[in-house]
């Protein structure tokens, strides 16, 4: 403690802004529904392999046991998934840029335009 704290003056502690408690129910129900639905469509994408053949399945893919596409849907599932969820951050980010706050508020001052001169000795 310095010369000139007060000690007996307690400080306030800072107001932290949390995000709404929606926010948070929309994210777990988005958790839950984009890998569903990243399942069904890759059984989708691997039936309609199986009848036009656009790619041929390597001995490396054929997973074994009872389902031997299993390592490709686990690969098609995980890859959709990824693809859905940077929609939804983009959707969100053009929402936010047009929806949300200003970048100033009203305490802040744009940067300013100013010609620095170089230093000469």
């Amino acid at each position: 403690m310095s010369k000139y704290d007060n000690y007996w003056e307690q400080r306030k502690p800072r107001k932290t802004v949390a995000p709404h408690p929606i926010w948070m129910g929309i994210g777990f129900l988005l958790l839950l529904i984009i890998p569903t639905i990243s399942w069904f469509g890759s059984l989708l994408l691997i039936d309609e392999d199986l009848k036009t053949g656009w790619y041929r399945l390597t001995p490396d893919m054929i997973a074994p046991g009872a389902d031997p596409l299993l390592y490709a849907k686990i690969f098609l599932t995980i890859a959709i998934s990824l693809v859905l969820f940077v929609v939804v951050y983009v959707i969100y980010f053009l929402l936010y840029r047009f929806v949300g706050p200003k970048r100033y508020g009203a305490l802040d001052v744009p940067m300013g335009n100013y010609k620095v001169k170089r230093f000469k000795r």
